[in-house]
């Protein structure tokens, strides 16, 4: 699979200081745009830098909505992490994505920071997710063999995850009766 390209948006653009669903619609226009401008398989890298509040209200209506359309295929194989200079900033974000039962990764700390799930997904799909992450790619039988689970339980986990957009999928084999997929981590 080919690298995917990556585009940063400065949510401060917006102001340091963002609090209500108005400035959150509005803002979740300008993202709209951005995620449209992308190649098909693009992902657009959301950074809070320079961001003193991010409150819930601003958050879940910029970027929880976007989040559920991503999750319903909308905007195809695009995909959404947020980078953020600290956990502080994005808590009230996590809080409004697991109300809408949805998840988002997070890079925590910079460059050199680590990945962290926002929002609400289930103690296995985070291992699950952990181990594709780690590995850069996988099929699901490897990832069932390393996590010790039934194959077609590590699919139904791998699925949920590629419909969170926090994996991609890769078609490898089209062999009758199963079509084989290579699932792919979506940060380095």
């Amino acid at each position: 699979m080919k690298a995917m390209k990556a585009t940063t948006f400065e949510i401060s653009q917006f102001g340091r200081r963002l609090g209500t669903r108005l400035e959150g619609a509005a803002a979740r226009c300008t993202l709209l745009a951005a995620l449209d401008d992308l190649p098909p398989d693009g992902q657009l890298v959301l950074s809070l830098r320079g961001i003193d509040v991010l409150s819930g209200s601003f958050a879940d209506e910029a970027i929880g909505k976007i989040c559920q359309l991503l999750s319903s295929g909308i905007h195809g194989d695009r995909t959404l992490v947020v980078a953020s200079p600290s956990a502080d900033l994005v808590e009230d974000l996590s809080d409004k994505l697991a109300q809408r039962k949805l998840a988002l990764l997070c890079r925590v700390g910079g460059t050199k920071g680590t990945w962290r799930v926002l929002g609400s997904l289930a103690r296995p799909l985070v291992d699950t997710l952990e181990l594709l992450n780690e590995r850069g790619s996988a099929t699901t039988k490897e990832l069932a063999e390393t996590l010790a689970i039934l194959p077609n339980a590590c699919h139904n986990r791998v699925r949920r995850l590629v419909r969170l957009r926090l994996v991609r999928e890769e078609k490898i084999d089209v062999a009758a009766p199963n079509t084989q997929y290579r699932f792919h981590a979506i940060v380095e």
